[in-house]
């Protein structure tokens, strides 16, 4: 519970619409995976919508067929999280259609678009020390910046900090990966 979500959660018990457990807190884990869709809204930017809204606008099969593979992908990379110490708390994905087919667009697990914490620093109740972008979003609000252009400079130190936030994040898990590529016979001669 973090982000938007959790402002949401505050208010209404909810994220995007999907009624959660009483007692959550700051950070706390959920019981399992949750698909809290969004839809660019007419301004080009993100906004949470209920899966009813996503079902309505885009119809069952393709609502199924985003929710399935998002699900499974964030387990997936999750799982690869975990081993790299690190919850990966959210992620986004962007799908869109080449023709008939749906694809994933964009990026994938970057800092970017997930939010990954150190298991090291995490408690439950507590702001995390994310390895992600959060520090760029805490210094725009304290800003008072309106999120409209033109976007405030960002002061170098913070640029240099989320830089080495990132490199952090990549660094744990090429580590797995390359581990598991090993482990796996995933070299060719």
């Amino acid at each position: 519970m973090a982000g938007s979500g959790w402002k949401e959660y505050q208010a209404s018990g909810t994220v995007c619409g999907i009624p959660l457990p009483a007692g959550l807190r700051l950070s706390s884990r959920l019981p399992e995976p949750i698909f809290t869709p969004a839809l660019k809204n007419d301004r080009g930017h993100d906004e949470n919508v209920p899966e009813a809204e996503v079902r309505r606008r885009l119809g069952d099969a393709v609502t199924d067929f985003i929710k399935e593979k998002s699900l499974a992908l964030y387990r997936y990379a999750a799982g690869v999280a975990e081993k790299a110490g690190m919850i990966l708390a959210d992620t986004k994905f962007e799908f869109g259609f080449v023709g008939d087919e749906i694809v994933l667009i964009d990026e994938a697990f970057t800092p970017d678009s997930s939010r990954y914490w150190p298991a090291d620093r995490y408690r439950e109740g507590e702001p995390v020390d994310s390895l992600d972008k959060q520090p760029v979003r805490d210094w725009a609000e304290r800003t008072g910046w309106n999120k409209q252009p033109p976007a405030p400079e960002l002061p170098g130190e913070l640029i240099e900090e989320t830089a080495r936030r990132y490199a952090d994040v990549l660094d744990r898990l090429r580590k797995v990966l390359a581990e598991t590529a090993a482990g796996a016979g995933g070299g060719r001669r």
